[in-house]
């Protein structure tokens, strides 16, 4: 659609031009440098220094022939040093690195451990222009994705992989876990009526979770249409359209839920392991509309209609529920969010789950966030399908640690600390009360940033729960194996692109 900026190349006559002018400022800086007039009050800065700016000054006049005349002074001026550029301190910084002049040229800053980071490179950035515009992104054009890797020593609980609803073993081993890419368009209702659209997709042994098992019923959309590969499946998570107009914006399609903290992206929270409510108790995805209003600064509603829980343009057991909520920003350090989908949930039963979340920030380095979801379904045997292949509706309840929950409550708690630019620590505990059981987890890990693309992402994850230890799953060969009262240790690497 749009065509990449071709590279001009400077002909032979200005070449020699340039020679000649740079020939004529060295010979203007040594004349100026040997004037008996220039003394040194405060040592050599201060002569060198006059010399520089001059030379910069001609310099950045000139069309270094990578971009038209209009733009290559600008482009270029903000690199010009605002302190003085003899001065050890701001070539190498106080602590042997260059920071950014005037904000425009990056900067090169501290060890791998502690420094700047400066800004992430995305595949969006292949179409710039060299003269700071792209011609995709200034037009609302989103293009991206990441690479994770995992491993976790034994099963987590989550229902869709290292659970007791497996399709085959995933723990103990080093996997692949989301190979993801978007593309997309922000729909920019402050230009009046906009458009947009977004497509993901997403391959891996979490590629169970972006499909849309609450279809139930085999080959519609992604889920049991020959997308899985033994641990590995494809999904297609969200491909939706959106039309904006002012503050409204309203999206049509299949896109991912607005209940809860946690997401199916891996980029989208702290942590490689998930809360036990978000894996058993909230949608992931829908198939509908839902509008988004802003009414102020501080204030955002949404509200629409979706065919229940987890389906992809396909409508399951009467599916049909409201889906909704508002995010209100009460200051800068504080925010509230409430979400519900109610109704006929699809393959859920009939009923709701309503999500609280409270966002506080306490200090620059520190800050926590709190959630609570209630899940209230008439869910039985007979009210839906299950989420995986080779399940039959007689596990659907019995399975021990099944957690395909009826009625449930969760309640976790979150801290985080900014340790430094590259380094933060996070905590998270969880209650988790689900059909008159109780189950516990305690996670605790770190993030780390080697480069500004790259987080690795080490956990343990203690889980416990009285009187409940064991389960024998469909990964598991009929084998009997311990899920809680352990410890499980993770660690992840995610590369965004």
């Amino acid at each position: 659609m749009f065509g990449l900026r071709k590279m001009r190349f400077v002909d032979i006559g200005t070449g020699v031009s340039m020679m000649i002018a740079s020939a004529g400022i060295l010979a203007a800086s040594a004349l100026h440098a040997a004037d008996p007039g220039c003394a040194y009050p405060s040592g050599p800065a201060v002569c060198n220094d006059q010399i520089y700016q001059d030379a910069a000054d001609k310099l950045k006049n000139l069309n270094p022939g990578g971009c038209s005349p209009a733009c290559a002074a600008p482009a270029m001026q903000p690199c010009i040093p605002t302190a003085p550029v003899c001065d050890p301190n701001t070539v190498f910084g106080a602590t042997g690195c260059a920071p950014a002049a005037g904000g425009g040229c990056g900067s090169r800053c501290g060890s791998m451990f502690t420094g700047e980071l400066g800004d992430p490179w995305t595949l969006i950035s292949i179409f710039n222009d060299g003269c700071g515009g792209n011609r995709l992104k200034d037009n609302g054009w989103i293009l991206g994705g990441h690479t994770q890797f995992g491993y976790q020593n034994k099963p987590d609980g989550a229902f869709t992989g290292n659970g007791p609803y497996l399709s085959q073993k995933e723990w103990g081993k080093l996997n692949l876990n989301q190979q993801y890419f978007f593309l997309g368009k922000v729909a920019d209702g402050s230009k009046g009526l906009d458009w947009g659209f977004r497509m993901d997709a997403m391959f891996g042994v979490d590629g169970n979770e972006g499909q849309s098992f609450g279809n139930v019923n085999a080959g519609h959309y992604d889920f049991l249409n020959g997308f899985d590969h033994g641990i590995y499946e494809w999904a297609l998570p969200q491909m939706y359209a959106e039309v904006a107009a002012g503050k409204l914006s309203v999206k049509v399609g299949h896109f991912y839920t607005i209940v809860g903290y946690e997401v199916v992206p891996s980029t989208g929270q702290f942590f490689l392991s998930r809360q036990l409510t978000f894996w058993n108790s909230e949608p992931f995805t829908h198939t509908g509309a839902l509008a988004t209003y802003k009414v102020n600064d501080k204030l955002t509603v949404n509200g629409g209609y979706v065919l229940g829980m987890d389906t992809g343009f396909y409508q399951y057991a009467a599916g049909s529920s409201f889906l909704g909520g508002f995010v209100y920003q009460a200051n800068e350090n504080t925010n509230f969010t409430y979400s519900v989908v109610a109704g006929d949930l699809g393959w859920r039963g009939d009923g709701a789950i309503n999500s609280w979340i409270l966002s506080q920030k306490w200090a620059s380095k520190f800050s926590t966030v709190h959630q609570f979801d209630v899940l209230n379904s008439n869910l039985t045997v007979s009210a839906g399908g299950v989420p995986r292949q080779g399940n039959v509706q007689a596990d659907f309840n019995t399975a021990a640690g099944g957690f395909i929950a009826q009625n449930s409550v969760g309640f976790i708690n979150y801290a985080f600390y900014d340790i430094n630019t590259r380094w933060k620590a996070g905590t998270r505990a969880e209650i988790y009360h689900a059909d008159g059981q109780d189950y516990y987890t305690w996670t605790y890990g770190l993030n780390y940033k080697p480069i500004a693309n790259l987080t690795i992402r080490p956990e343990v994850r203690h889980m416990w729960s009285p009187n409940h230890d064991q389960y024998s799953g469909a990964g598991t060969q009929g084998q009997t194996i311990g899920l809680f009262n352990q410890t499980v240790v993770g660690v992840d690497a995610i590369f965004t692109f």
